[in-house]
C-alpha cells in the first residue's frame, strides 16, 4: 500500500458519467481518494453519502474527492444517481488504480478467502504527494475526518 510521502500515481480510469478521469488531472489542490469494495452496499453506501454531504467543505479548503471500486461504469452511474453523487466515481474494472495504490487484498468472510478492496483512503497535497493515508478504514465519522486533515494542510 502506498504510504505518506509516495507521489500520487499517474492512472485513472472512466468515472460514472463516462469522462476520462486521470488523478494527475487533480495537480495544484489537494485530492481525496477513496476505495471502496462495493458500490450500493451498506458500508460503501455510508460512506459515499458521507463523502456527498462534506463536499462543499472539502471543496471550500482546497480538495476534490474521487471514490473508487472496480465496478463497472453502469454500476458506478446507478449508485451514483441514486445518491444523488457529486463527485467523480472511477470504474477501475482493470485494477489499475486498486494496484497502482496496493490496495487488493485477501479477505476472509466466514472462511471463504478471496481479493478484493481493501477499504481505504489516501490525501495527496497539491503537489501531488500523498500526506496522508487511512488503510482498513471504519466508515462512521472517517469523511469528517478527512475534512478535518485538508484543513490542516
Amino acid at each position: 500500500m502506498l504510504a505518506a510521502g509516495a507521489k500520487l500515481p499517474d492512472v485513472g480510469a472512466t468515472d460514472h458519467n463516462g469522462n476520462a478521469v486521470n488523478l494527475r488531472d487533480f495537480a495544484g489542490r489537494s485530492l481525496v481518494v477513496y476505495f471502496y469494495p462495493k458500490a450500493d452496499t451498506p458500508g460503501c453506501t455510508v460512506e459515499t453519502q458521507a463523502f456527498r454531504d462534506e463536499k462543499d467543505a472539502l471543496a471550500a479548503a482546497g480538495a476534490a474527492v474521487v471514490g473508487v471500486s472496480r465496478d463497472t461504469v453502469e454500476s458506478q452511474k446507478k449508485f451514483a444517481d441514486k445518491f444523488n453523487v457529486n463527485f467523480p466515481l472511477l470504474a477501475d474494472t482493470s485494477s489499475a488504480i486498486c494496484d497502482a495504490f496496493g490496495v487488493i487484498v485477501e479477505k476472509n468472510m466466514y472462511g471463504k478467502k478471496s481479493m478484493g478492496i481493501q477499504r481505504s483512503t489516501f490525501l495527496a497535497g497539491p503537489d501531488g504527494t500523498i500526506v496522508k493515508v487511512w488503510p482498513r478504514v471504519s466508515v462512521e465519522g472517517h469523511a469528517a475526518a478527512v475534512l478535518e486533515a485538508v484543513r490542516s494542510l
